[in-house]
């Protein structure tokens, strides 16, 4: 199978770690397919709309991710690949925005909890949001200052 006609679905917005990895793992010819769900991306290769999905399974901080495990198993899937991915967090803000001024930081709960101790440490409120990139897109969105 070629993989310049290739669909894969993952979960997030364009510009996630996720769809980094799928253009990482297998080359910038593949289809890309967002979803907002991980049980979304699942059902995508079920139906037929998606050739493979990419999802994230283990995390060096966080662990293992029980739920897609449930869902592979409970959709009669299996693991066919893997890839690390090397995640780098940023706090992103509005242009302006001093760290000071932020008082939110909006992202996926795995970020969050990577994040913990560095947003423990300057006193931010971690606001579980559908993924990292999807988080970007609402504060440039909202435009709300106090938001990263």
């Amino acid at each position: 199978m070629s993989a310049s006609r290739l669909k894969v679905a993952y979960q997030g917005e364009r510009g996630s770690y996720s769809h980094k990895a799928v253009h990482e793992f297998l080359g910038a010819g593949v289809s890309p397919v967002a979803h907002g769900t991980f049980s979304a991306v699942f059902e995508s290769v079920i139906g037929s709309k998606a050739d493979y999905a990419l999802v994230p399974i283990e995390n060096t901080l966080g662990g293992s991710i029980h739920d897609n495990y449930d869902l592979m198993l409970r959709n009669d899937l299996h693991i066919v690949g893997e890839y690390n991915l090397r995640v780098s967090h940023c706090l992103l803000a509005l242009p302006g925005v001093s760290k000071e001024t932020v008082k939110v930081v909006l992202s996926h709960p795995q970020a969050l909890a990577q994040c913990t101790d560095y947003l423990k440490a300057h006193g931010y409120e971690p606001r579980v949001a559908y993924d990292t990139a999807g988080s970007a897109k609402l504060i440039s969105e909202a435009s709300k200052r106090e938001r990263a």
